[in-house]
């Protein structure tokens, strides 16, 4: 059995709550599903519509579930690029 099948066997045999992509996708926001599935179209266009975007993470099938985990990794590399929240006052600039 190769890594990649014991991998596959393994996960499948885990209960789908300890999935933390699985968790992670379905408690967020429509508005955080937009952003993952918009991102994910960007590197296979047409793979996601906006009807999908309040569906779970278990109703895609596996090549669209890798593509929505490769989004959400990008947006967590993005999320430790900015410092903090911004405030509002940040969009005056000096004279």
């Amino acid at each position: 059995m190769s890594f990649d099948e014991f991998r596959k066997s393994w996960r499948r045999m885990r209960s789908d709550s300890r999935n933390p992509a699985l968790v992670a996708f379905n408690r967020q926001s429509e508005e955080f599903k937009f952003c993952v599935l918009t991102l994910a179209n960007r590197e296979k266009p047409g793979s996601f519509r906006l009807q999908e975007v309040g569906d779970a993470f278990e109703s895609f099938d596996e090549p669209r579930r890798a593509l929505i985990i490769a989004a959400m990794n990008k947006l967590v590399r993005w999320g430790r690029l900015l410092p903090r929240p911004f405030s509002d006052a940040d969009q005056y600039l000096s004279e």
